[in-house]
């Protein structure tokens, strides 16, 4: 890429493309701000490749670039909840869930419940727990992309999974529970409640 090399650059973009989008989707307010928001960043990301240096991960200096892209459109317009229901958590649909209208419903009421409890989060500890729970990504990758100590990160999701946990009470299984495999209400939707807390490293 930093080269010129065209071909590279296209296998940047199936590499992270849908990384970035994923990420704009939880910003944006509307899946053509997200398109928008996609392409500014790769345009960004492109023009940039000839400062990277390696001083991180490529994929750390992606969600950086990314991140403050996204940050920046806020400043620009009120954010608004994103539909979790229409990406990952229609990507964990299971077959009996898909035809089963009560499932669909108790999934969407849940999903709907997360939005609303994501978006009462101040930014700082949103940013860590989309980052971290959501997008997969480490305590030392977090702490790279939003330039924060580890120490930091971790102190932001404690106090982030303690809100969710308060906003979410008639749907998490307990306070003592065990950490959640990314905040996902799909895998508990028959169910109706989902164990919140932290992702082990």
């Amino acid at each position: 890429m930093q080269a010129g090399n065209a071909d590279a650059f296209t296998r940047f973009v199936d590499t992270y493309g849908g990384r970035v989008h994923c990420l704009t989707r939880r910003y944006a307010r509307t899946d053509a701000d997200a398109e928008d928001l996609t392409q500014e960043i790769f345009v960004d990301l492109y023009r940039g490749i000839g400062g990277f240096r390696g001083h991180s991960a490529l994929g750390t200096w992606v969600y950086r670039i990314a991140l403050n892209h996204c940050l920046k459109y806020q400043g620009r317009s009120r954010p608004e909840p994103v539909d979790l229901d229409s990406d990952r958590l229609s990507a964990t649909r299971s077959e009996n869930a898909e035809g089963d209208p009560h499932c669909h419903l108790a999934r969407r009421e849940l999903a709907d419940k997360i939005d609303d409890a994501l978006s009462s989060l101040t930014p700082g500890h949103r940013d860590v727990v989309i980052l971290h729970e959501l997008h997969g990504l480490t305590y030392a990758e977090c702490a790279a992309v939003l330039s924060l100590p580890v120490g930091t990160v971790k102190s932001r999701l404690s106090n982030a999974f303690g809100r969710l946990r308060l906003r979410l009470s008639d749907y998490v299984l307990g306070s003592d529970s065990a950490p959640v495999s990314h905040l996902d209400p799909a895998s508990e939707a028959s169910s109706r409640t989902v164990p919140l807390g932290g992702t082990a490293q």
